[in-house]
């Protein structure tokens, strides 16, 4: 599946090694997995993946199914939008007392 670019307001890009541009955007997520919901903030955001802080620690290779909630005016749009994606936890760690995960993103669509 293909990744459209959409250009978001407001946010700076961070270059890396990675492939995909990476946003650092502060975004409420919902991820459920084995059954399990898990609440999440993006530290930031890329058409491939995330990395989240959690409020409860989730396990290295972990399929999961995610919710982005993406307020108006975030990527240009001017109501309320959607992320749902599904994907795999590849990194699982601690850091300044708060687990966090990152996320390979294998399939999106908006909602």
């Amino acid at each position: 599946m293909g990744f459209a670019v959409v250009p978001l307001s407001g946010a700076r890009r961070c270059r890396s090694m990675r492939g995909a541009v990476r946003y650092p955007l502060h975004l409420r997520v919902t991820l459920v997995a084995e059954g399990q919901d898990y609440q999440a903030i993006t530290e930031d955001l890329s058409a491939s993946g995330a990395l989240l802080r959690l409020e409860k620690p989730m396990r290295l290779g972990q399929d999961v199914e995610f919710l982005v909630e993406i307020p108006s005016g975030v990527l240009e749009l001017s109501m309320t939008a959607a992320l749902h994606c599904s994907g795999k936890i590849v990194r699982s760690f601690w850091k300044a007392g708060h687990p966090w995960a990152a996320v390979v993103i294998d399939e999106y669509r908006f909602q």
